[in-house]
């Protein structure tokens, strides 16, 4: 798409460039001065492209002011020596300004200048006031514009690209924001009770009764939540964006210029009749407003938009005549953008040849093969700027939407973050802090003393997971598989389970030891909240290309026919698949078997090929 946009704004600019070139040929000045004129003007078209079409960074050329200074002189010094050929190529001159001149108030005065320079040109070659501001209006502004146009399609795409992962972040912000808030207000407040509460030195058991099922109901909360974010469909909320409309005043008055302009000046040459006045007028009208319908339309009556635009090409001809009413030229570029596939090309062609026939046998306005060639080179040149015109309208809509996919994308991403986040560590949390709650209330009468250490242990417990309700909501959730292990046993014997561990801490790759880590976490709660387990395993082994982790449980009931693992097992397959690994479980005989398998190097997935220089992860769900 780019290196089209790129070939349009070459192409484009050369049509117009011929047109220069007709004008020179046809000049009653010398050879040795119509040698200067080519040369001035080979200059300037270079410079032009030079300055105007853009490199695929997108920035501005090195020395731009300077380049742009001498194509200014150049054309000043054409518009002095060769006044009644130059009107066009002061366009060039006018799209390099709007295009490389970024301060509002100093573009559009410099272009204001290009055309006041032309102007003043041309009322000496053209003294007649209409003539002089058809040379401003019609030519030297619609070859400005029209160029800025084309050469903005391409800009338009790098901008667009460009504020495509901002856009996502916004969202993703926006979504965390409203995701702290549930969070804060569902299940915050009934830690801080729970904390509140643990911490009174002459705490009563109806008081940690209570407590307890507060626990319970923010254990509940934080599974609904999760569940929530994990399922519910992202909001389609964008900002205004601004460049459509930008787009669509450019499209608006880049047709305009194209075609008011040239009939008008038919018209003030012709002294038409009252009714041959209204005629053009409305046909003029209706014109413009078809053709400004094919080029911002959604598509819809397409073909019945055409119909109409070939009605009204050729039928208001009977009343005002081909020397007042002749559009066909501008019918090329209707067709380009209303037909589809190869459609569109072959009437374009039928059009274009039936222009030339037309000039060559009927009105006399052709007299040999040069001046064929410019209408034909005409036609095609607007045919192209319609097509680029089109396009960048379509382009900017499509993009648009592309962004808020893209937007929609990140928001279910960190969503699913989200719930993955709760369930892992909240979860976690809340499983000790209503474990220790439990323990301390079946002790509270026999050992006040024991009591006391689970419901300190509990209030440490919830005091952590209050400060993990910020980190989940931010996406700072660091954990470590050591750290883990160890909290996992002191976890498991307050359950009175048995635990052995082998398990020699070593170096890991960070975001191996972080997903091994979600792993012993996520097993461990399973064990607390889904056995009655006597005994746990946990077995880790490492070698140069494998870490794998293995952990089992008795006291497992026998399986629900029809019930498959929770969302814990799912969130964990996911992690693990991330980074290359894989997850399984087994149940067998009373007990549970959960293993995780991570490589010690990059997965392709999440590397370069040779596997030298690690990039961003591809998922195979990611679109």
């Amino acid at each position: 798409m780019l290196r089209l946009a790129q070939l349009v704004a070459v192409v484009v600019s050369a049509g117009f460039s011929f047109g220069g070139v007709i004008g020179i040929v046809y000049s009653a000045d010398p050879p040795a001065r119509k040698a200067v004129a080519f040369t001035l003007l080979a200059v300037l078209l270079a410079l032009h492209l030079r300055n105007c079409v853009r490199r695929t960074d997108g920035r501005r050329p090195r020395w731009w002011p300077w380049t742009l200074a001498v194509q200014a002189v150049l054309t000043a010094a054409g518009l002095i020596w060769f006044a009644s050929t130059w009107y066009g190529n002061t366009g060039f001159l006018a799209a390099a300004v709007l295009l490389l001149i970024r301060r509002p108030w100093a573009r559009w005065t410099a272009f204001s200048l290009v055309l006041l320079a032309q102007f003043l040109s041309a009322l000496t070659v053209r003294p007649t006031l209409s003539e002089a501001l058809y040379l401003v209006v019609g030519q030297a502004a619609f070859v400005g514009v029209a160029l800025y146009g084309v050469v903005r399609l391409y800009d338009l795409i790098v901008d667009l690209r460009s504020t495509r992962a901002e856009l996502a972040a916004a969202e993703v912000a926006r979504e965390r924001l409203t995701f702290a808030e549930e969070l804060n207000e569902r299940v915050g407040g009934s830690l801080e009770r729970v904390v509140g509460a643990l911490q009174r030195p002459d705490l009563t058991r109806d008081e940690l009764e209570t407590s307890l099922a507060t626990a319970r109901t923010a254990l509940t909360e934080v599974r609904s939540v999760s569940h929530a974010h994990r399922e519910s469909t992202p909001a389609r909320t964008l900002a205004g964006d601004l460049t459509i409309r930008v787009v669509t005043v450019l499209v608006v008055t880049t047709v305009l210029l194209m075609i008011v302009p040239h009939e008008v000046r038919h018209l003030l040459q012709i002294r038409p009749s009252g009714l041959q006045l209204a005629v053009f007028v409305a046909a003029l009208a209706a014109f413009v407003a078809l053709y400004l319908r094919a080029c911002l339309s959604d598509g819809r009556h397409r073909l019945w938009t055409l119909a109409a635009m070939v009605v009204l090409t050729y039928a208001p001809t009977l009343v005002l005549g081909v020397k007042l009413w002749y559009v066909a030229t501008l019918l090329p570029g209707a067709v380009v953008v209303l037909l589809r596939g190869h459609a569109r090309w072959i009437g374009a062609a039928a059009v274009i040849t039936g222009d030339t026939v037309f000039h060559l046998t009927l009105s006399g306005l052709a007299g040999n093969t040069l001046d064929v060639a410019y209408g034909i080179v005409y036609v095609v040149e607007r045919a192209i700027i319609v097509y680029a015109l089109w396009r960048m309208a379509r382009l900017t809509v499509e993009l648009r939407e592309a962004r808020a996919e893209l937007a929609r994308v990140e928001v279910a991403r960190e969503r699913l973050r989200f719930a993955r986040d709760l369930h892992d560590l909240l979860g976690y949390g809340l499983s000790v802090v209503v474990l220790k709650a439990e323990l301390a209330f079946r002790l509270l009468e026999r050992d006040p003393v024991a009591a006391g250490r689970q419901l300190s242990d509990g209030l440490d417990a919830a005091r952590q997971v209050l400060a993990d309700l910020g980190s989940v909501a931010a996406g700072r959730t660091e954990i470590s598989l050591a750290a883990e292990a160890e909290s996992a046993r002191a976890v498991l014997e307050a359950a009175d389970v048995e635990v052995s561990w082998s398990f020699t801490a070593v170096p890991l790759p960070e975001d191996v030891d972080a997903a091994l880590a979600t792993v012993v976490r996520e097993g461990v709660t399973n064990v607390i909240r889904h056995s009655s387990a006597r005994h746990c395993t946990l077995e880790i082994t490492v070698d140069d290309l494998l870490v794998r982790l293995r952990l089992t449980n008795d006291g497992v009931a026998a399986a629900v026919p029809g019930h498959g693992p929770g969302s814990g097992v799912g969130n964990l397959t996911q992690r693990l698949a991330a980074l290359g690994g894989r997850l399984r479980t087994e149940r067998a005989a009373g007990s549970f078997e959960l293993v995780a398998e991570l490589p010690l190097e990059p997965a392709l997935v999440g590397g370069d090929a040779d596997r030298v220089d690690p990039v961003p992860g591809v998922e195979l769900h990611d679109r």
